[in-house]
């Protein structure tokens, strides 16, 4: 088309054509996800707005549920009732907002910045490095204790980068990179259902006695649900100068992998950066060890924030693929 045509064009357009265009091109999931993406950074979401807010609600509804009295029938029953009925009703709400609101864009764009959590992860890794860089260990265990089950109080400088490097890479990967996967594969639902998933897994923790059995059923279906995700970030990484140790790291650790999918992410990561993650920790003053994955070197102050900028550039990758696959299916 000439350069006058294409002008012509430009001036004949009215302004409700324009927008209709730039709603027409948000409407595709890969951009509805940059554009959910950029408001999660720019607006001022709080804590208690965000889902993982909920925890102590699903605490204190497994507390109610799953009894020292009941039987293991019982348990294994409610561990399967409470997920599903949590889930069943975020989805109705859901429905309701679409129904209401009568355009899925506008409904995505309310509810996706809620549901993908970055800053707080964010925020809590920069305390805890600027705490250490202050020579304050003691805030620093704090700061970290606030996100982890497991005993902080004894940790060293090395221990504190060690745990924070793998909170950061596992709520970032659950509560970030999941989202992302699966609202590419199922839309806002199952953007919503990984979220409130990821969720209860920390609500119903296995690593607490008293969810032993009550915690088994959403832990695996997390574990389930991560698949796709840890696969899609396994090609990020291809993109990475540092995948042959990944590869290598993956086959040489994969028989030592308690939970397959929490692991590889941890490995895959571990290796990017040439550091050792798992290893022994105390749970309830209980000693665990996990295998060691990942690379060679202890974590270094820095190590943590490395982590996080590599999950959000593989996120910002993976959609960046997505709008191109898209524009490539739809023009051939």
């Amino acid at each position: 088309m000439p350069v006058e045509q294409i002008i012509n064009a430009a001036k004949e357009a009215s302004f409700l054509d324009v927008l209709s265009t730039f709603f027409s091109i948000l409407e595709y999931p890969a951009i509805t996800l940059l554009t959910a993406m950029l408001l999660e950074i720019i607006l001022p979401i709080g804590p208690t707005l965000r889902i993982s807010s909920l925890r102590p609600f699903f605490e204190s509804l497994s507390r109610k549920v799953n009894k020292e009295e009941n039987s293991e029938a019982q348990s294994v029953f409610s561990s399967i009732f409470l997920p599903f009925f949590i889930i069943v009703v975020a989805l109705l709400i859901v429905f309701f907002l679409k129904f209401v609101v009568n355009h899925d864009l506008i409904v995505s764009l309310l509810i996706l910045p809620f549901l993908l959590e970055s800053k707080p992860i964010l925020l809590t890794t920069l305390k805890v490095k600027h705490s250490l860089e202050e020579q304050n260990k003691d805030e620093a265990r704090k700061a970290l204790q606030k996100i982890m089950l497991r005993d902080c109080s004894k940790l060293s400088e090395m221990g504190i980068n060690k745990a924070m490097a793998e909170a950061t890479s596992l709520s970032m990967f659950a509560n970030w990179f999941c989202i992302l996967v699966w609202y590419i594969l199922l839309g806002l639902e199952g953007a919503v259902i990984m979220q409130l998933v990821a969720v209860m897994n920390r609500s119903f923790s296995l690593k607490e006695k008293r969810n032993e059995n009550f915690g088994i059923f959403v832990h695996k279906i997390e574990q389930i649900m991560m698949i796709p995700a840890v696969i899609c970030l396994f090609f990020m990484m291809m993109f990475s100068f540092s995948i042959k140790r990944v590869i290598s790291n993956l086959k040489s650790h994969f028989n030592t992998f308690v939970n397959t999918s929490s692991c590889a992410v941890m490995d895959m990561l571990g290796s990017f950066a040439n550091i050792s993650l798992g290893g022994p920790r105390y749970y309830e003053g209980e000693l665990v060890r996990l295998p060691k994955l990942g690379g060679e070197n202890e974590p270094e102050i820095a190590s943590p924030l490395k982590l996080y900028n590599k999950l959000r550039f593989c996120g910002i990758l993976f959609v960046c693929v997505c709008v191109i696959m898209h524009i490539f299916l739809y023009t051939f």
